[in-house]
């Protein structure tokens, strides 16, 4: 048995048993965010609100910071940063992160985190291709990415930017449920986390292949745009690629994917041009 049949093996072990374990805690998980994030029926407890675990296994023990963006990523650069369209606010990518149980975190993510930079690395950019059971692993990388996201959201609250001025009666709202392109009333946003943390947990990644653009790039900058719910654009200069996922969107054809993408790219950066 060859070196890649055996990873490819480890990798499918790992995660089966992550998505076991995610899918055996959900209801619980999400009765926890209903209760701490959604409800503020217990904004006078300030026990509740100080109450971590892990938002993938449910652990209390050992909770650690998992970054949403993970460092490779961007160079572990505490410099880089988003704006999140609700209030305008900077966010640095080295402190966006979720909480996650040393097991969870050093585990199963972090194998999968080796996975998938060892997977960018050793890729002949001459042919430029992944087999079909590499690019499910992608997906599935990039699921995960999108389920944190979906619970950093819901943890933050909302701070107003020095132009918009304080709100007080927002203060205590989640980031989530204040969204301007979206219909995020709280039930909606429970949908979205249970439906992203569903997603994570589903075996099969066949029916989301054409979904995944794969693109070689020359920018030497790490770039990143983000969908909630819809898609995602990551671009690895240290990796020569750049990646771009519809969540739920489903394609005949790659092309008819990459079409879409890269018309939804060009009108980010024309638009991002036009504000700088």
């Amino acid at each position: 048995m060859c070196t890649m049949e055996k990873d490819e093996i480890r990798i499918g072990n790992k995660l089966r048993s992550f998505r076991t374990l995610i899918r055996k805690n959900s209801k619980d998980f999400i009765d926890h965010i209903i209760d701490t994030k959604i409800s503020r029926n217990n904004l006078s407890n300030n026990s509740s609100k100080k109450i971590e675990l892990c938002i993938f296994c449910n652990s209390l023990i050992n909770i650690t910071k998992e970054h949403v963006i993970p460092r490779w990523a961007f160079d572990k650069s505490p410099e880089k940063y988003f704006t999140t369209d609700v209030n305008g606010m900077n966010q640095t990518y080295n402190k966006t992160t979720v909480p996650a149980c040393a097991q969870c975190n050093n585990d199963s993510l972090s194998y999968l985190e080796s996975y998938i930079i060892n997977l960018f690395k050793s890729k002949d950019w001459e042919k430029f291709s992944f087999t079909n059971y590499e690019i499910q692993n992608i997906v599935r990388w990039l699921e995960i990415i999108e389920y944190k996201f979906q619970v950093l959201d819901i943890r933050k609250r909302f701070i107003s930017s020095k132009q918009g001025g304080f709100i007080p009666f927002l203060a205590d709202f989640p980031l989530s449920i204040l969204r301007k392109s979206k219909d995020y009333s709280p039930t909606k946003v429970i949908s979205e986390i249970r439906l992203a943390r569903k997603r994570i947990t589903i075996k099969s990644k066949d029916k989301n292949i054409n979904s995944l653009v794969v693109f070689k790039t020359k920018n030497e900058s790490f770039h990143f745009f983000h969908n909630m719910n819809e898609f995602i654009f990551l671009e690895l200069p240290q990796h020569k690629i750049a990646l771009f996922y519809f969540y739920t969107k489903g394609f005949e054809t790659n092309l008819s994917a990459y079409k879409e993408a890269m018309g939804i790219i060009k009108n980010v950066y024309s638009e991002s041009n036009s504000a700088s």
